[in-house]
């Protein structure tokens, strides 16, 4: 397991948490959307791994797309 940052004081979900929360996710958007057009949309920079990881367990054809903020 790498080393925690010195600011984090406890682990909340540990990363075979995330992978399956994902994975049931994935499943979910799969039955939902079925039969319909599938867009994804990410908010860079701090959704792009997310949305990898996501798209990897999504069983449909998905349009993927990004867009940029800044306030």
């Amino acid at each position: 397991m790498a080393s925690q940052h010195p600011d984090i004081e406890k682990v909340l979900f540990t990363q075979e948490d995330i992978d399956g929360i994902v994975s049931r996710l994935g499943e979910q958007i799969t039955r939902d959307y079925a039969g319909k057009d599938l867009v994804l949309i990410a908010v860079l920079r701090g959704a792009v791994v997310f949305m990898g990881d996501l798209m990897r367990k999504i069983e449909l054809p998905t349009n993927i797309d990004f867009m940029a903020v800044s306030s």
